[in-house]
């Protein structure tokens, strides 16, 4: 009887350590995968389908495989403007999970999650997709130029793009060969000097490929071959990867000027034909996957941007609902400050304020995003390194 008892005592002992070290490793770790969303409603339309739409485009951006029904798994609703969200359940790697891990912390630990009992939907996008260090790490794209050429076989050929709507020099592009889509890749140096005389001298490059849930993965490499957060703005208007997607939308662009044909390289027909042929593998694999995400309705990728741009570029409606004031005390504090319309979605109002203007007027004190939400920022937070 004494050694059964010191046996039975034995292993609660164990049982009791194995308990406290899988509470202090474990559930850490599958917490730090799931976080509450507030929902601001940014315009009188906007309805629960379209921001859970806009989240869903936004994670499949961000490399998340969203297998069929898993965006219902992943959300429980609490009330009717704030869900948690379950970052296990939406088809991320384990790279993509570990950097989560790093960015889901920082967020709870805010003002305006323990305030609001959540961080706002637009400001979650901002600091994942529209965050250059953060869309790296989750997408997976290599930290080295080397590492990324490396996956893939290249032409010997190139585009040499003489006349770019993006770069405001000459453009050399690099082609992967490929019979299947996640064999396809892109190369666009930027530089100064001519491809034509022989005196380009490329300075970055620009990469594309295709991550396994069939959206395009964008990388931004110096001349060093390591990873920086957008492009120069002396080279090129391509911005940071934000920019390039809401530009590329899903598809890959042809040439829009008529180069001239070079000796040793694709001509701008040779080019566009190439550009077809990879379209087909790409629309093809897309077709074998089962997602949540219909490539046949390319179009709702706009309930992505609206989420991010109605945030940078909020109404005193919005603010009021998001700072918990009532709208006589939003546009109090206000006062003074010159409103717009906006350039792009004329839905989101004609009053409207730059989030970097009256960020600072929050009753509470906001995680800082992007100063820009395309486009190179002075300020890019990393929470990853």
């Amino acid at each position: 009887m004494k050694l059964f008892k010191l046996l039975t005592g034995a292993l609660a002992i164990f049982i009791l350590w194995n308990s406290c070290t899988y509470n202090d490793l474990g559930p850490n770790s599958t917490d730090d995968l799931k976080i509450t969303l507030r929902w601001v409603k940014a315009y009188p339309d906007e309805t629960r389908e379209d921001i859970l739409t806009g989240l869903a485009w936004s994670l499949s951006f961000l490399g998340a495989e969203l297998p069929s029904g898993s965006m219902e798994q992943a959300i429980e609703w609490q009330n009717d403007t704030h869900f948690a969200i379950d970052f296990t359940k939406t088809g991320f790697s384990t790279q993509a999970q570990a950097a989560l891990q790093k960015i889901i912390p920082a967020l709870k630990d805010s003002d305006e999650y323990r305030l609001r009992n959540g961080i706002d939907l637009g400001r979650f996008v901002m600091l994942t997709l529209n965050s250059t260090h953060h869309y790296f790490a989750i997408t997976g794209v290599p930290d080295k130029y080397t590492s990324f050429r490396g996956q893939y076989t290249f032409d010997q050929k190139k585009a040499a793009i003489l006349q770019s709507t993006i770069a405001f020099g000459n453009r050399l592009i690099e082609v992967s060969t490929a019979t299947h889509a996640l064999q396809i890749a892109f190369v666009a140096v930027e530089g100064n000097g001519s491809i034509e005389t022989g005196t380009f001298d490329g300075e970055e490059f620009e990469t594309i490929d295709i991550m396994k849930n069939g959206q395009l993965r964008i990388g931004l490499y110096d001349s060093n071959g390591n990873l920086k957060a957008g492009a120069s703005p002396a080279l090129t208007a391509a911005g940071k990867p934000a920019k390039c997607l809401w530009c590329h939308e899903t598809s890959l662009q042809p040439p829009y000027n008529d180069n001239h044909t070079l000796t040793g390289y694709y001509s701008t027909a040779e080019f566009k034909t190439r550009i077809n042929q990879f379209t087909e593998l790409i629309e093809n694999y897309r077709g074998t996957l089962s997602s949540d995400i219909d490539f046949t309705k390319q179009h709702l990728h706009t309930k992505a941007e609206l989420l991010y741009l109605s945030f940078t570029e909020p109404s005193a409606e919005r603010l009021a609902e998001e700072w918990g004031l009532t709208l006589e005390e939003t546009r109090n504090k206000l006062q003074g400050i010159s409103t717009h319309a906006h350039d792009e979605f004329a839905l989101l109002g004609k009053e409207l304020y730059f989030r970097s203007q009256i960020e600072n007027l929050a009753p509470f004190e906001p995680i800082r995003v992007p100063d820009e939400a395309r486009d190179v920022s002075i300020y890019e937070p990393d929470f990853i390194h």
